[in-house]
């Protein structure tokens, strides 16, 4: 099981503050940064079949990340998603359950409700790979 997180390089503060609570929240676990894009895009479609185990924790600090986020909605199909959104409008939460993920929250500055999430995703696929 990997993690994969994006957080785009023009990402602000934000940014740095999510990859430093998810570094300190995992052990053991390959963490996969992603800084733009066409990095993300590109490895969707390298491990679209056989990586079903992976957690996509997603960043979309700002409206124009999350549009192209949701540009992705048919390689991001069958992921185990975690969203970070821009706000709490009403589209942009109904765009979020269209991409069915397992937690969404919303940019913040300490991602303590994040960190359990993920604690709880990733025991659980432990617990799922020894029996």
């Amino acid at each position: 099981m990997n993690l994969v997180l994006f957080i785009h390089e023009d990402s602000s503060e934000n940014g740095i503050q999510l990859k430093n609570h998810i570094q300190q929240e995992i052990n053991g676990i390959d963490l996969q940064i992603f800084q733009t894009f066409n990095s993300l895009k590109s490895r969707l479609k390298c491990f679209s079949h056989y990586r079903d185990r992976d957690i996509f924790i997603l960043l979309a600090e700002s409206k124009k990340r999350w549009n192209e986020l949701v540009s992705l909605i048919d390689l991001l199909e069958d992921k185990r998603i975690i969203l970070i959104l821009p706000d709490d409008s009403k589209i942009t939460i109904s765009g979020a359950h269209k991409l069915f993920p397992r937690f969404f929250t919303f940019v913040n500055d300490t991602y303590d409700d994040l960190g359990e999430v993920l604690k709880k995703m990733i025991k659980k696929e432990k617990i799922k790979t020894t029996n």
